[in-house]
């Protein structure tokens, strides 16, 4: 398992701009149609995982990060009352609990902050429909 970031939610949701275009560019490589399922790894304040479910509004998005005040930041910022196809988890990249749930995967200035790669990747695997 990884160690649990305590990060300053709000100080990263203020400072996050460019982890913000870095994505946009990754989303628009991605194709998205719209009717995707898509997990996204190291979600943060959630801001990008929002922008996500929006573009997949036939689909769904569900966002985990292993830092509860993000995931606090963006349950409260993007509620499933306004977001109804969006979902914030906390959960260990490390220890994915998702089975054949997904088509799209996607993790954006996250994976260098975890140590164990290869349980991640095992569990992307575990976690992308066949």
């Amino acid at each position: 398992m990884n160690k649990p970031y305590n990060w300053d939610a709000l100080d990263y949701a203020k400072s996050s701009s460019a982890q913000q275009i870095w994505a946009r560019e990754l989303i628009a490589k991605l194709n998205l149609q719209g009717n995707e399922r898509v997990l996204d790894i190291g979600c943060g304040d959630g801001k990008i995982t929002a922008e996500i479910a929006n573009l997949v509004s036939d689909g769904s998005v569900v966002g985990i990060d292993n830092s509860e005040a993000m995931v606090q930041l963006a349950k409260t910022r993007y509620p499933i009352s306004a977001f109804p196809n969006l979902q914030f988890h906390y959960a260990d990249a490390c220890q994915l609990p998702f089975e054949q749930e997904f088509t799209v995967i996607f993790s954006n200035a996250a994976l260098h902050w975890i140590q164990d790669h290869l349980s991640v990747v095992q569990g992307i695997s575990n976690s992308l429909q066949s």
